[in-house]
């Protein structure tokens, strides 16, 4: 027995037929493209990262290009300098350090406000025989100190500036440990046992009233003739940081000397 089985005419149109293959063919070409143009992206970004490092414009001062070629800019400071983004306020340290050692200042190296101890490293590889004092709480602001401020101190807390620990300081630093004396805690209470200490360079960064006005009050009378004093983040963004300088500066001689790196340091030498 044979079974016939009758296939009725099915009238299809164009629109009803469904590709299932055209629509990925169509989306495979733009996914293509969009992780192509992604990836050249980041190496253009890489490309010129490295050439703006090895041979852009850097802006080194005669002086740091004559001792350079040299050889007389040790292979870590030229390492770490590459690595840090504020080009002349690194320059401004090295000038000054070569001013103090070629004129005889006396005295200890000191920074108040170490945080993770990038400016550390480069003013102690600078000149890694003088001693070095840092000066920092290592866990942030203290809320005391945040009370009165105002303008952009006034919307921090006391986790700002917290992401550091002594231990990575020092490890980021390096150097020669024996010449590094950490002194930690609330400042000024941490600078006990210290009132005979002369410096020759301190560089503060404290960013608020209180301590910027303590450190002022506690290196001043310390500060060997000739001796230099950096004071970062003078601008208006730091309104207690910038008053107190400018309270302490009505007080001395010396005049402030506005630094145009990236974040307006001021700094001024003692007469000698």
């Amino acid at each position: 027995m044979v079974t016939v089985l009758s296939l009725n005419k099915v009238h299809l149109h164009k629109s009803d037929i469904q590709y299932p293959t055209s629509n990925i063919s169509m989306h495979l070409p733009i996914f293509y493209l969009i992780n192509f143009s992604i990836i050249l992206s980041v190496l253009i970004f890489l490309i010129k990262y490295l050439w703006d490092m090895f041979f852009g414009e850097n802006y080194e001062p005669p002086a740091w290009e004559h001792a350079r070629k040299e050889g007389r800019i040790t292979s870590e400071l030229l390492k770490a300098s590459r690595n840090y983004p504020d080009k002349i306020r690194l320059y401004n340290f090295w000038l000054q350090i070569q001013r103090i050692n070629k004129d005889k200042v006396k005295g200890d190296f000191a920074e108040l406000g170490v945080y993770k101890g990038d400016s550390a490293l480069l003013i102690h590889l600078m000149d890694p025989d003088r001693t070095f004092h840092l000066f920092d709480t290592f866990e942030g602001f203290a809320g005391k100190d945040l009370q009165p401020e105002t303008g952009k101190a006034a919307t921090y807390s006391t986790k700002n500036f917290a992401d550091t620990s002594l231990n990575k300081v020092l490890k980021n630093i390096g150097g020669n440990p024996d010449m590094l004396k950490v002194h930690s805690g609330y400042f000024p209470q941490s600078t006990v046992g210290l009132e005979e200490i002369s410096y020759a360079l301190v560089n503060m960064d404290a960013d608020l009233y209180n301590p910027t006005k303590a450190g002022l009050e506690y290196f001043y009378p310390r500060l060997s003739a000739g001796g230099v004093i950096f004071i970062h983040d003078y601008n208006d963004k730091w309104e207690g940081l910038v008053k107190a300088v400018d309270e302490f500066a009505a007080t001395i001689p010396e005049k402030l000397i506005l630094v145009p790196d990236l974040d307006s340091t001021v700094m001024f030498v003692k007469n000698q």
